[in-house]
């Protein structure tokens, strides 16, 4: 069973894992090959995909812009500045959470594939 899809390019790579459902959060992996001294590193950097990254870019703005707005009004409460906040708090920890358990997943299966070593 193929694990992950893509395309190799020369001694590049794109590459995502294949699952059976969908998660916003599965990083696209970019890869390069070198030859160093009598190894192979693999260099590799991993995204978000690039409409979840628009989609995230929109909405950290437009909450943000709320934020300022609350703290601007002389007439809102703590509770009124603490709403948007709280979003943003916990738009950022959801988003963090599902990219990094799903570049761990990428990473322990690229170590397997490729029998090597991470180094970041």
């Amino acid at each position: 069973m193929k694990e992950y899809e893509g395309y190799i390019l020369g001694k590049e790579f794109e590459i995502n894992r294949i699952i059976k459902n969908r998660n916003a959060f599965l990083p696209k992996i970019k890869g390069r090959v070198y030859k160093f001294d009598s190894t192979t590193k693999i260099k590799i950097k991993m995204n978000l995909n690039w409409f979840v990254l628009i989609f995230i870019i929109v909405f950290f703005s437009m909450s943000f812009t709320f934020l300022i707005l609350s703290i601007i009004d002389t007439t809102k409460t703590f509770e009124d500045i603490l709403v948007p906040a709280i979003i943003i708090v916990f738009a950022y920890i959801l988003t963090m959470f599902g990219f990094k358990s799903e570049s761990r997943i990428a990473k322990a299966h690229l170590k397997k594939i490729f029998e090597g070593v991470i180094v970041e």
